[in-house]
């Protein structure tokens, strides 16, 4: 072999640092697509799990009210909801503490309207436990008595 080949061979034998450099970038780049890809399904993941258990238990409510018997003094209750066990929901006095394991409140109010006898404006305000931090829009519904 002369050697003028084998500085050619010599000079194609490695990767050069460049290369290196490259092919890193290349990869962490990667990396980083996916860590946040992954981040970004996991919170959505978790706000969809905690949107469909409050539209429950307003739902859970509103049936709760509409099936329930006209009566002239109602009181306003709670219940608490369990979002990751399937415990049925458990109804605490008005604003009272819900018990270990429930992530969410919904607070039942019942006021008269003014001016008309025998309607009723229930109001369904849900709300994280423990923080009570409201979610959404409180959702009131008309009960008349016929």
């Amino acid at each position: 072999m002369s050697s003028r080949m084998k500085r050619r061979h010599r000079a194609q034998a490695g990767t050069t640092l460049i290369e290196l450099l490259v092919s890193t970038m290349i990869i962490g780049l990667a990396v980083v697509i996916l860590v946040g890809a992954y981040s970004t399904g996991l919170v959505n993941a978790s706000l969809t799990k905690r949107n469909t258990a409050l539209n429950a238990a307003v739902g859970y409510e509103l049936e709760k009210i509409g099936a329930a018997a006209y009566v002239t003094s109602p009181s306003a209750y709670s219940e608490c909801f369990a979002v990751d066990n399937a415990a049925p929901p458990t109804e605490v006095a008005f604003g009272g503490a819900c018990p270990n394991g429930t992530s969410l409140r919904a607070d039942v109010t019942e006021s008269e309207v003014p001016d008309l006898t025998g309607v009723q404006q229930w109001v369904v305000q849900v709300s994280v436990y423990p923080s009570l931090e409201a979610v959404g829009t409180a959702v009131s519904v008309y009960k008349v008595d016929r």
